[in-house]
């Protein structure tokens, strides 16, 4: 539901967005201009950019946050078009607030800013400081005024959701082998953060980012085991019964999975349908907000995220977002493509389906 009425939608993530030193101001608004003309109504972005980045992964000489607690306004301006740009479009926004990976600067950022390198970044969940500068840093974008629009944040509609980081779990079997309960330590965290964000903004949807691993499912098969049975120290049960989570979300991506072309459809009973009926027993929406394939996964990217689309609808999801569809030319030759290339058909079909719904 949203402003009281049935709300079904696809898009894309665009995580790049958010960075002056990856995009112009120029290619936002080109972004969203295509992306409206291609159907999309909503984008999810990382709403952060922390440190510099460099080596292994992108370098970021103008970040948002340069040191914990330490912000530069050109960053913050960026989100400001960021909004801008997307209500002139109509499109709403998914706003990532910080990653378990090291892509624009992670968790183990956090805890190496505090603690030093070489400690374990599962502390990010529960150290003080760490949930302290967390906590500072989106209450300062929920409490910023856009330079451009004069809305705060805390009002601005063009936002659907504050997701609370992407992709929280912890390192294989972290929990397991200290002899903890396997998803409690990110559940923890979900609910204390949820509960604090939904008492400072009480206007937005809060998401977890999650990828859907299970803590108590069914292990018995090829790939069940490390999915459902507390591998990745997140208990997708628990995470979406929690009051503060308002919705749920997956990301699928078979191929990263290590699951064959051939057995692919493995995912549409075993994930999808399964976590599509564990949020609709706790009264949630859920939305596949990533999936996508390397290219010569299939045969066919369209074919395949048609499959996939047709597997999330039946199941009734509120969402999908692809990872990731650009507006200018561009083809990574893995997960990222445009519009000119295969994959825009099932796109365009997935745009019309459920913007029809709405």
């Amino acid at each position: 539901m949203l402003d009281g009425k049935q709300f079904y939608f696809a898009g894309t993530n665009a995580f790049y967005l958010g960075s002056t030193d990856v995009t112009s101001d120029d290619q936002v608004r080109t972004f969203f201009q295509v992306q409206s003309a291609n159907g999309v109504r909503v984008v999810r972005f990382w709403g952060f950019v922390n440190g510099y980045g460099g080596g292994s992964v992108t370098s970021t000489p103008h970040p948002i946050q340069s040191s914990v607690g330490h912000y530069n306004e050109a960053g913050f301006k960026r989100i400001d078009l960021i909004l801008s740009e997307a209500a002139k479009q109509d499109i709403k926004v998914i706003v990532t607030l910080a990653n378990f990976e090291p892509q624009f600067g992670g968790i183990q950022w956090y805890v190496d800013q505090i603690l030093g390198t070489g400690q374990d970044r599962e502390l990010f969940y529960t150290n003080s400081q760490a949930m302290q500068y967390y906590r500072h840093y989106v209450s300062t974008l929920v409490y910023r005024t856009n330079t451009y629009t004069g809305t705060q944040y805390k009002y601005d509609a063009t936002i659907l959701s504050w997701e609370l980081l992407n992709e929280p779990h912890t390192t294989d079997n972290y929990e397991k082998n200290r002899g903890l309960q396997p998803g409690k330590i990110v559940r923890d965290w979900l609910d204390e953060m949820s509960t604090w964000l939904k008492g400072i903004d009480s206007n937005h949807l809060i998401s977890s980012g999650e990828e859907g691993y299970r803590a108590d499912g069914d292990t018995s098969g090829n790939y069940a085991n490390w999915i459902n049975g507390g591998y990745k120290g997140v208990d997708f049960v628990g995470d979406i019964n929690l009051p503060h989570i308002d919705f749920a979300t997956v990301h699928v991506y078979p191929d990263n999975w290590g699951i064959p072309a051939s057995e692919f459809e493995w995912v549409r009973s075993n994930v999808i349908a399964d976590r599509a009926s564990i949020a609709h027993a706790a009264g949630k929406p859920i939305i596949m907000e990533e999936s996508g394939m390397k290219t010569g996964y299939v045969g066919s990217r369209s074919s395949f995220l048609g499959d996939m689309y047709q597997w999330a609808n039946e199941n009734n999801y509120a969402g999908t977002l692809v990872w990731q569809v650009y507006a200018w030319d561009y083809n990574d030759g893995q997960y990222d493509f445009n519009y000119q290339m295969d994959g825009a058909q099932a796109m365009w079909n997935q745009y019309g389906y459920m913007n029809s719904k709405s």
